[in-house]
């Protein structure tokens, strides 16, 4: 009994130190380990990590800088560093400017623009560089972008333009949404508004009628309250005091700021009424943008 528990300890002892050997023989500095625990640092969310290790392999490897580079790259858009995200796809695109990568760089830095709300530089940078994605996928989903950025500004027209063209697209799954984004471009241009130029007219015309029209009562009725109560009063003023009349000069002016105030609260209110809607309106977008 004694042997068989000394040939035991013998045998748990030498597989215990056959993997201790093993795992010091592992070079964790070695070229495709770095890269391994860079793919690991990414895979997990550790964006920034994953740079720096990316970056390290870089210098092991600079064969592979194209797509070191790119990962690099990506790395920054997905850790939301906008500036340094770009600046490096534009140093992959100027390095290698018709390489495996190129239309990829072209579309993502279009991505990065367009998922930190620069849909204007996100429109004007595709626009300039799509003759220049040679890939039909990748020139797809950057004619998707410049949609969905249009309609992100809620320039339903122009969007609707885009997506009625990408519609006819030989890439199924960008035809398929087109159909989606072409709808709600177009039920955006139906969205019920209020015109600035009416709702100042009608509260030209009668104090607080502008924001009735917008939907503010309560704004309406007190407009008129205010308005109709401070030029009662100066008209009493001079009534009994003529052109003398303090009160009457005093409210007077003070109905004048109220009535033009209120004209110019009337033209805001319906700018914040169409804007409203509009926002409410885009919460039902549903946007899933290409890796």
């Amino acid at each position: 009994m004694q042997i068989l528990k000394f040939l035991f300890i013998i045998f748990f002892t030498t597989t215990l130190l056959s993997f201790v050997v093993a795992e010091e023989s592992i070079d964790y500095y070695a070229p495709e380990n770095v890269r391994k625990f860079a793919d690991f640092l990414y895979e997990q969310g550790d964006y920034l990590r994953a740079a720096g290790e990316y970056q390290r392999y870089l210098f092991y490897e600079p064969r592979e800088s194209e797509e070191m580079h790119y990962r690099i790259a990506l790395c920054y858009r997905f850790a939301g560093q906008t500036e340094q995200a770009i600046q490096n796809f534009q140093m992959l695109l100027q390095a290698h400017p018709e390489g495996r990568f190129t239309s990829q760089a072209y579309y993502q830095i279009g991505a990065t623009y367009f998922l930190h709300d620069q849909f204007e530089q996100s429109v004007e940078f595709l626009r300039e560089v799509l003759p220049h994605v040679t890939d039909a996928r990748q020139h797809a989903e950057a004619e998707q972008l410049i949609g969905l950025s249009y309609l992100m500004q809620k320039q339903w027209s122009e969007a609707g333009q885009v997506f009625k063209t990408l519609q006819r697209s030989e890439v199924t799954s960008i035809s398929q949404k087109a159909v989606v984004y072409h709808s709600y471009a177009e039920k955006g241009g139906d969205l019920p508004t209020r015109s600035p130029f009416l709702a100042g007219a009608l509260s030209t015309i009668v104090p607080g009628a502008g924001r009735l029209y917008t939907g503010r009562i309560s704004d309406a009725l007190t407009s008129l309250f205010i308005i109709g109560l401070a030029g009662w009063q100066a008209y009493d003023g001079f009534q009994r005091d003529g052109l003398s009349s303090a009160k009457g000069w005093t409210l007077g002016t003070l109905s004048g700021i109220f009535y033009a105030g209120n004209i110019y609260g009337s033209v805001i209110s319906a700018r914040v009424y169409n804007r409203r809607v509009a926002d409410e309106f885009m919460t039902t977008l549903s946007i899933e943008l290409p890796y």
